[in-house]
């Protein structure tokens, strides 16, 4: 039997700078590039990566999951659709709001409106670590909107 190797993540502390998060000029989402959302990676470790995000009324979002993503509402609201994996035959809708903690597993689609006139913020661990970058998410929705 061959076990892989395993992964450690140092030790890692950061502090959410929310005036600059507000202050974030609105990007296109990845998988819908006609919803704007803000977010800022805040912890990138090889076994978890931390964003905060914030999605705004109006501007709805579809993801597909890969990792792990457990979401804790910071403020706002937001009409949760997940879809189990592996088959998506299930769904679940459920509205979210300040307080609420909820987990989209790996294989997992989701939708998600915002239901509030303020962002839905959220902080979104993804383990193990998705990977994500500044760089990536915005030359793939700059591709997906034909600029």
């Amino acid at each position: 039997m061959c076990v892989g190797t395993v992964t450690y993540s140092k030790t890692a502390f950061s502090k959410i700078d929310w005036p600059a998060l507000d202050a974030a000029a609105l990007e296109p989402y990845p998988t819908k590039p006609e919803s704007k959302f803000r977010w800022a990676i805040i912890l990138d470790e090889p076994t978890c990566q931390v964003v905060v995000e914030d999605w705004l009324k109006g501007n709805d979002i579809e993801w597909t999951y890969w990792v792990d993503s457990l979401f804790f509402v910071v403020s706002g609201s937001a009409e949760v659709e997940i879809w189990q994996p592996p088959n998506w035959v299930t769904k679940t809708t459920k509205v979210v709001e300040r307080g609420s903690v909820f987990l989209c597993p790996r294989g997992a689609r989701a939708s998600f409106k915002t239901l509030s006139d303020e962002p839905f913020r959220h902080i979104v661990v993804d383990i193990p670590n998705a990977g994500y970058s500044v760089e990536e998410i915005n030359a793939g929705a700059a591709e997906r909107a034909g600029e």
